[in-house]
């Protein structure tokens, strides 16, 4: 009986773990893909904005 509940412990931290993992994952991705876009955004201002002789 015990070990039943040492292996769902364990299945459970691992559980927490992984989504943890995938959730900073994406955070990081989603912070990435604001930072090009927002990149790139500038460049379209500056492009759009320039003095065209």
């Amino acid at each position: 009986m015990r070990e039943v509940q040492i292996s769902k412990s364990g299945q459970t931290m691992l559980e927490y773990t992984l989504v943890l993992a995938l959730t900073l994952g994406v955070l990081i991705s989603l912070g990435f893909f604001v930072y090009v876009f927002k990149e790139h955004g500038g460049r379209i201002l500056d492009l759009v904005s320039s003095t065209y002789p």
